[in-house]
């Protein structure tokens, strides 16, 4: 038997982690979610080729908005499930683009 036939990457555990996160859940998990949206963004900004001045300027938004220390308030649940969904759209289009 082989193990680790399939691993998940980065863009991958973060989609789950969003759709976890779209159930009525403890703030604590909220949390983690931002630290984990919040660590790829900085994963994405720190490669070294492939990445664009203006892709560079959104990972920065996205690493401000998703900051665990200083909280952004957007409101609502369902403001921050959208930004969460298009977050990890971008990391899809940003991890498969030409």
């Amino acid at each position: 038997m082989r193990w680790n036939r399939w691993s998940p990457g980065l863009i991958t555990i973060a989609a789950v982690a969003v759709a976890i996160g779209l159930l009525p859940l403890p703030s604590e998990y909220y949390l983690l979610l931002q630290y984990l949206l919040c660590g790829v963004s900085v994963y994405f900004l720190a490669q070294t080729h492939g990445v664009r001045d203006v892709e560079k300027w959104v990972l920065v938004g996205l690493i401000v908005l998703h900051n665990p220390i200083a909280p952004v308030p957007l409101g609502s649940k369902l403001l921050w499930s959208i930004v969460n969904i298009a977050t990890v759209g971008w990391f899809w289009w940003l991890d498969r683009r030409p």
